[in-house]
């Protein structure tokens, strides 16, 4: 099997909202004295540091740096390409700084760069200002496109939801950056410094994690606590590699293998 590395997806593979899933948090101790581990998000409302105490909370250990974000790649990315820019921000207050942390400026007036996220206190008036902007020309960088997540067993809207509807009334396009963008796969490998065929990907979304796993030469399990069922398999022609019921029963798939 050659896997030297791990990355792992935190919604629906990890945990529910604030519900850890059953044996994730010794799975991950079991699983991090094997291989490096590196944790990837689409979600981009907390900064990477948040997340890693959120992590804390459920008893999983996990570094700033063993974590990629939708919201820092996004920073990454405008750090990268458009260094100068003055950027908007549709998001909440942990891709702000994921921005700061890069000298990124933020603005509100005169922006030359739009950048959307999960923002759960989306207004009209926001949407407003965005159209504005991009009118005058500014880019559109999008953190994800996912429609919606799974918090507590409950469905919510996705970051997708602002993006279509900033999308929808500038008629522009936006560079997306998370999973399974080329940009945060790059990232990925550049963190982990492991081969993408000898890394792992594992997550709850077949046309997320598992698309970006196929894509970038991944070795790609899928765990079905989270967006995708076994009956999506069928329907989708993207056949991951492994299939288990959920991330705790990853240590033992793979040893048995």
């Amino acid at each position: 099997m050659g896997i030297k590395a791990l990355v792992i997806d935190l919604d629906g593979t990890v945990y529910h909202g604030k519900t850890l899933i059953e044996h994730a948090d010794e799975a991950l101790e079991f699983l991090a004295k094997k291989y490096a581990i590196l944790y990837l998000t689409n979600n981009s409302t907390r900064s990477r540091m948040e997340f890693a105490e959120k992590l804390a909370s459920f008893g999983i250990s996990c570094t700033k740096q063993q974590l990629i974000t939708s919201g820092f790649a996004a920073a990454e990315y405008i750090k990268e390409y458009y260094p100068c820019s003055r950027v908007y921000v549709i998001g909440g207050d942990g891709l702000k700084q994921e921005l700061v942390e890069r000298d990124i400026a933020l603005c509100e007036d005169a922006c030359d760069c739009v950048l959307v996220g999960l923002d759960t206190g989306f207004t009209y008036a926001k949407l407003r200002k965005a159209l504005r902007l991009l009118s005058n020309g500014a880019l559109f960088v999008a953190t994800n496109t996912d429609p919606f997540l799974v918090t507590n067993e409950r469905v919510v809207p996705g970051a997708g939801s602002i993006v279509a509807a900033v999308e929808t009334g500038s008629g522009k396009k936006p560079i997306v950056i998370g999973k399974p963008s080329a940009f945060i796969t790059e990232l990925i490998i550049k963190h982990l410094q492991v081969p993408p065929h000898e890394t792992l990907i594992v997550g709850d979304n077949l046309q997320t994690d598992i698309l970006m796993g196929k894509k970038s030469g991944m070795q790609t399990a899928l765990v079905l606590t989270g967006a995708s069922k076994r009956s999506n398999i069928e329907r989708l022609p993207l056949r991951p590699d492994y299939v288990f019921e959920s991330i705790a029963d990853i240590p033992k798939g793979l040893a048995d293998r």
